[in-house]
């Protein structure tokens, strides 16, 4: 695993973790000067794991090929226990408690179409976990690359894998799904290219910069796809980083590896959090009480984590 690329997992999540925060604050009346600064900046954690994804498929295929089956298998491993896991704990407290959820209604339809990442197809409605839309995406993603491993030329295969997402992009007219391909390229790049750290520092400050511009409130007031606005400055930024000189920090590479329980556990750390503030009445400077709540947000993923994640995973029985 590459190390800089772990910090980005969890730079990536807390990013949208404290956007999350921020639209909680304003749901429970706890209004902030931040949230009309930035905006919905934090969203493009999304497009970073989009390409880190996309470059991490096809990074690992490289080194440690796999067959499409134990390729699915890996990633349903990956993404599936906790997905449910935190799905199924929703829906039985709303069978209990359904007057606390303020937004959420479910019928079996939904449940069924959210614990199999088809909600969006099946009900034009983002499934129970509301950021688990990007699941189904990355779900989508890993179909069209478990397909690709049938072609053992590696060029041919990121040709078949453009042309299904050309594809895709046609029946949904979504582009970002071109996030994962240039992922894949990045991939391809720095397995046949090598770069020095500092060319690759410059890429990344790139990268950075133009992820920064984006806060400027001119991108909000223009119809632009995400994929440009933070797609491209990702890429950048992932392209830089897996060519820099690895940093050795263990709590950002624990940060990286708990990214996805941070990810996830969001959707019931964040609400907790201001409903526990608005039933004490608890009255604070509003902007420190979203630095409060991500760093609770950060903690109970962290330790979801540690005590329920890692142990979640199934062992893939060799016949």
């Amino acid at each position: 695993m590459i190390k800089n690329l772990q910090y980005l997992r969890g730079f990536a999540a807390i990013n949208v973790a404290y956007l999350h925060v921020l639209v909680g604050s304003e749901m429970y009346g706890i209004n902030t000067s931040i949230y009309s600064t930035i905006g919905k900046w934090g969203a493009n954690g999304v497009d970073i794991f989009f390409v880190i994804s996309g470059f991490i498929m096809m990074y690992t295929q490289i080194h440690n090929p796999k067959k499409t089956l134990e390729f699915y298998f890996s990633r349903i491993n990956r993404i599936v226990p906790i997905y449910w896991l935190i799905s199924i704990f929703i829906i039985l407290i709303y069978l209990i408690f359904p007057e606390i959820f303020r937004n959420l209604t479910l019928d079996i339809k939904k449940i069924i179409s959210s614990l199999f990442f088809v909600a969006q197809p099946l009900t034009g409605n983002k499934p129970i976990i509301v950021i688990g839309w990007t699941l189904e995406w990355e779900m989508l993603f890993y179909f069209i690359f478990g397909l690709s491993l049938f072609i053992k030329n590696i060029k041919k295969r990121i040709m078949f894998i453009f042309l299904l997402m050309v594809l895709t992009f046609i029946l949904t007219k979504t582009f970002f799904i071109f996030e994962f391909f240039l992922g894949i390229l990045i991939a391809y790049i720095h397995n046949k290219i090598k770069i020095n750290h500092n060319i690759g520092l410059i890429i990344f400050i790139i990268g950075m910069i133009l992820l920064l511009l984006s806060l400027n409130s001119y991108f909000d007031k223009i119809e632009i796809d995400r994929f440009f606005v933070w797609g491209i400055p990702s890429a950048f930024i992932i392209f830089g980083a897996v060519y820099c000189r690895e940093l050795d920090n263990s709590l950002l590479f624990y940060i990286g590896n708990a990214s996805y329980s941070i990810y996830l556990t969001n959707v019931l750390s964040i609400p907790f959090f201001y409903k526990f503030v608005t039933f004490f009445n608890i009255k604070t400077n509003s902007e420190l009480l979203t630095i409060l709540c991500l760093l609770f947000t950060i903690v109970v993923g962290c330790f979801f984590y540690s005590f329920i994640e890692k142990h979640l995973k199934v062992k893939r029985k060799r016949i």
